[in-house]
């Protein structure tokens, strides 16, 4: 026997459809009557009588008299289940011959598409932003061996890494070998390196380096994805002197980068912040501004500004004017005892 909780239709479509058999059954029973005395002796909870009786109008085996609207008669179930599976059916077959004809058309089109591959080239695409997540969600699939990926910018958003999670060890599992850079400054985001330690524990490779180039994914050495350099698109590249291009580049920035650390660690070892002070060192001769450093770097306009005071209190700077002439001279004199470092060792035997 079963429950009222049941019956109500709280276990699903099936407990539902037993209520409607109970109530079916004893219209047939009872003959015409209103919806009070159908439902009368069920033992249904009010909802679940109130949802079956409902069903029943709709299927058309209960229909209202034309003469007392509050009074129902059963219509026959043969007639009344031609009469709804009839057009559910005419639907399905004419949704099924949209398919048909709109795959159709796509194959013929891809004829055409094939037929001019000689003519166009198809080496870079321009991809809007709407399609730039399913066509690396494609490439991931099918990427068999290796993907190279750098990512500037610093800490990686959570809502990113967890749109990439999926991705990312799906490869891993399958075999491929995953090499990623960041920015030094990814290491000081607890949800990035955890991220980062995840994915070393299951075989990947991370380094960071101080500045970055613009983002870059290579999947198997044959195909490319590299930011467009205005608006939010991106160019799919599959030119292979072009991929083999972005992959030389990718080697020489990761032959200088540094394993992935905690930030613990890279406080601990002092690289991390003397290259990130080194990096400063550059750009302050070259940008004016505070903001377009920290963006450079990956890091807030106010870290950026901390690790210039602490430049400007080592060097004893007056003030930002004074720091530039005395980076400048720090710099001369650096090339100055490299170049008799490089004639020295010319010279030896």
């Amino acid at each position: 026997m079963q429950s009222k909780q049941e019956i109500n239709g709280e276990n699903g479509p099936e407990s539902m459809v037993q209520a409607m058999q109970r109530l079916y059954a004893e219209a047939l029973r009872q003959g015409a009557g209103s919806r009070e005395e159908l439902v009368r002796d069920l033992d249904l909870p009010q909802s679940a009588a109130i949802q079956a009786f409902e069903r029943l109008l709709a299927l058309g085996l209960l229909e209202p008299r034309q003469d007392c609207p509050d009074i129902y008669d059963q219509r026959l179930l043969e007639a009344a289940e031609a009469r709804a599976i009839t057009p559910l059916r005419q639907a399905l077959h004419d949704a099924q011959t949209r398919v048909d004809t709109v795959m159709e058309e796509f194959a013929a089109l891809r004829e055409a598409h094939e037929a001019t591959r000689d003519y166009r080239s198809d080496d870079v695409l321009q991809v809007g932003a709407h399609d730039i997540d399913p066509m690396l969600e494609e490439a991931a699939k099918e990427c068999r061996s290796e993907v190279l990926t750098a990512q500037p910018g610093g800490p990686r958003p959570v809502n990113i890494l967890s749109q990439a999670q999926e991705r990312d060890f799906a490869m891993l599992e399958r075999g491929v070998s995953m090499r990623t850079i960041y920015q030094h400054s990814a290491r000081f985001s607890p949800a990035t390196e955890a991220y980062a330690a995840r994915l070393v524990e299951s075989g990947a490779e991370i380094r960071t380096l101080d500045t970055l180039f613009p983002r870059l994914i290579i999947f198997d050495q044959r195909i490319a994805f590299v930011p467009t350099r205005k608006g939010p698109g991106a160019l799919c590249v599959r030119h292979q002197g072009v991929v083999s291009f972005f992959i030389g580049v990718f080697e020489m920035a990761w032959q200088g980068a540094s394993p992935f650390a905690s930030a613990y660690e890279s406080r601990r070892e002092g690289i991390v912040i003397s290259d990130m002070q080194r990096a400063i060192t550059r750009l302050l001769l070259v940008e004016d501004k505070d903001a377009a450093i920290a963006r450079r770097l990956g890091i807030s306009e106010r870290s950026c500004r901390q690790h210039i005071a602490k430049l400007m209190a080592q060097l004893g700077a007056r003030n930002r004017t004074h720091l530039g002439f005395l980076l400048a001279s720090e710099l001369r004199d650096e090339d100055s005892h490299d170049l008799h470092s490089a004639r020295a060792d010319h010279r030896a035997p």
